[in-house]
């Protein structure tokens, strides 16, 4: 099997996957893009702060998401407006900047997103060490973080 029909049956896998665990209800599901954000909601809220370096953290702010994603701001803003409607984010003044809001998970929100994470990707994971020896599992480890390191330009 070469490299591109190989990437093909993984994009399926993934996707499969995705379909069968992350919509168990309306309620309880995320499409992918909605995890996305969520996602990086998630790694804004998690990431080390260093107060030496910054005046304050903006990393949870509407623009700081939109790049992070790749998407306009009122891409951005329309997708946050609809995460918050079902109670999985909300907004909190930045009080550096009050013209800005910092984009926070709730409780609810955290909930879902990590249940999500966890029974898809987690799950995955497990099938991927399950099917390959140890050896090859590190280096798929290895060859995947070098790829998704690198900026691949995608047209």
């Amino acid at each position: 099997m070469n490299l591109e029909d190989g990437l093909v049956k993984l994009q399926r896998m993934i996707s499969r996957t995705w379909d069968i665990q992350a919509f168990d209800s309306k309620e309880n599901s995320l499409s992918y893009s909605e995890f996305e954000y969520m996602l990086c909601v998630h790694t804004a809220e998690n990431s080390e702060f260093d107060p030496e370096n910054a005046e304050h953290d903006d990393s949870t702010h509407l623009s700081a998401l939109a790049a992070e994603m790749q998407v306009q701001k009122s891409s951005a803003s329309l997708m946050v407006n609809k995460l918050e409607k079902r109670e999985l984010i909300y907004r909190a003044t930045c009080q550096y900047d009050a013209r800005a809001q910092h984009i926070l998970l709730t409780e609810k929100g955290r909930k879902l997103f990590l249940s999500i994470q966890s029974s898809v990707y987690t799950n995955l994971a497990k099938s991927f060490k399950e099917l390959l020896d140890d050896k090859e599992y590190e280096y798929f480890e290895k060859a995947l973080s070098k790829i998704c390191s690198t900026n691949v330009n995608y047209k």
